[in-house]
């Protein structure tokens, strides 16, 4: 139980910090703006300022919205508010429904466009194609879902870093495999409803 204690204290602390930088940053272009106006900061040296606060602001913004989509699966952090709130957010109906239709488009892809900012390897869909679609019926279907699977779903169809599906330089039988504990943990969910919390 220390240990959850702590690792709660740890994330509680790296979230309000990824915060604060997020918030300083925006008052320091807000700063640096008014004093360009004011005529205190040459237009150059204002317009950087402000340039490298926003950047600030948004690589603070995005860097907590990746750790909190990341710790939104686990369960010792799901007593942070913040965690609790994002993990609802992943299991709800809405969003069930949305990952279910982006499955589906995904198993009837039949070729990629030059304009995909990140192509599917639709060589590797023939073979799950079934367990794709077996997956979006599950998740819109479920009476209750695990917060990591969602997580898991969407890195599946979204990280082009990880996922089998988006990247050729992880091995093609991972595909199967990730599918198969996928369904596994829908299948765990549907005999064991476990709470969102």
């Amino acid at each position: 139980m220390v240990e959850d204690i702590e690792s709660l204290e740890a994330a509680a602390r790296l979230l309000g910090s990824r915060a604060a930088w997020r918030t300083g940053a925006i008052a320091a272009a807000a700063v640096v703006a008014a004093l360009a106006l004011a005529g205190v900061l040459e237009p150059a040296a204002a317009a950087l300022g402000v340039v490298v606060a926003v950047t600030i602001a948004v690589t603070a913004h995005l860097a907590r919205e990746m750790r909190v989509e990341e710790w939104a699966a686990r369960d010792d952090l799901a007593a942070l508010p913040e965690l609790a709130r994002a993990r609802r957010g992943l299991v709800a109906d809405e969003r069930r429904r949305e990952v279910a239709g982006s499955l589906r488009r995904i198993a009837a892809q039949r070729r990629t466009s030059r304009h995909d900012v990140a192509p599917l390897l639709v060589g590797r869909l023939a073979p799950v194609r079934d367990d794709l679609l077996a997956v979006a019926e599950e998740v819109e279907r479920a009476a209750a879902l695990h917060p990591g699977t969602m997580v898991a779903i969407t890195r599946l169809v979204t990280d082009g870093v990880k996922s089998p599906l988006l990247n050729e330089a992880v091995p093609e039988g991972e595909l199967p495999l990730l599918l198969r504990r996928i369904r596994f943990q829908l299948a765990t969910a549907r005999d064991d409803v476990r709470p969102a919390t």
